[in-house]
Parts: C-alpha cells; structure tokens; sequence
C-alpha cells in the first residue's frame, strides 16, 4: 500500500501494470504478483467556536499555502483520533483542550491533484471548553476568530479540500 499514486511498486521497485480488481483497474506489480492498494491519508480538524466566530489558521505549507482553514493535519500511527486533533489544534494554535470535549461533527474524504487522497474527522469545541490564547505555529503563519459573516464576504480563500466551510457550519449549528 501507498499514500500517493504509485506508478513503481513500493517493495521491489518494478513499474507497475494495470489490472481490473474488485469493478476497477488497480494498479498490480506482477513481480509480487499483488495489487498495490492506495491508502487514504488519515486526518483530524477541529473548529472552535465562540458564539458565530471560529478559529481558522493560515496555511504555510504546501499544498495550502496561505489559505485559511481549520486547524488540523494528520493522525499519527496508533493515535486515536480526538488526540490527533487535540495535538494538532495545540501544535497550530497553542490551544489545549481535552480530548473528550471535543465533539465529532462529521468524516471527509477527499483527493488531491497532487496525487494523495485523505479521509478525516471533523471536531468542534466550545471555546470556553479550550485553554490558552491563539498562537499561530506549526503548520499556521496565523491564527485568528472569523465571523461567519466575514467569511461569507471575504475574498480570502478557505483551504478548499476538504470543504471547511461545510464543516465550519456543521459545526455552529452543533452548538
């Protein structure tokens, strides 16, 4: 398996033919004479809300760059979910909030031009329910509370995969 379309076989290196599997041509390496499977990228969001504002970050690595989003990324191997998004939302913001508090809104999938397809979860938190002040870092260049009307108005790009401004409004109404 593989996070990103492959075109050679990740264990021998063999370029990689096409065969139908499953109602699909998938790619197969007929030296390992297997089906080499493209694994989503597992990923963790959380919006926090203050009445109608939530926190966005502004992205400083690729693919994003210099869209706003909600802050989160990627879970890491044998990391629950809700800790996935915990740590991201204190790596991007330095926030702290704990795991349980937070509440699942919805999943997402999503693929990428780039090549990688990612599959995630959406949190929300009251921002009552958070310790600490917005601070951008990690991955943010900044961090601030938008207003659903600003961001309806605005001309600032939000991070358009996966769909954030779905999920931001999923999760005010939650709340």
């Amino acid at each position: 398996m593989t996070s990103f379309r492959a075109t050679y076989c990740p264990d021998c290196g063999s370029k990689l033919e096409s065969q139908w599997f499953e109602g699909k041509d998938r790619p197969y390496c007929e030296e390992c004479d297997r089906i080499v499977f493209q694994r989503p990228i597992p990923c963790a969001d959380v919006a926090v809300i203050d009445g109608e504002q939530v926190l966005l970050i502004e992205r400083t690595n690729p693919p994003h760059v210099g869209k706003w989003g909600l802050p989160g990324g990627v879970i890491e191997a044998g990391e629950p979910p809700e800790e996935a998004a915990a740590r991201e939302l204190h790596e991007e913001t330095g926030l702290r909030v704990v795991p349980h508090n937070l509440t699942l809104i919805t999943g997402y999938a999503a693929a990428a031009p780039q090549g990688w397809y990612n599959a995630g979860y959406t949190y929300a938190v009251q921002v009552a329910d958070v310790s600490g002040e917005p601070t951008a870092g990690g991955d943010a260049s900044d961090a601030q509370f938008w207003s659903l009307d600003t961001l309806r108005a605005s001309k600032q790009e939000l991070r358009p995969e996966p769909d954030d401004a779905a999920h931001i409004r999923a999760a005010i109404d939650e709340f």
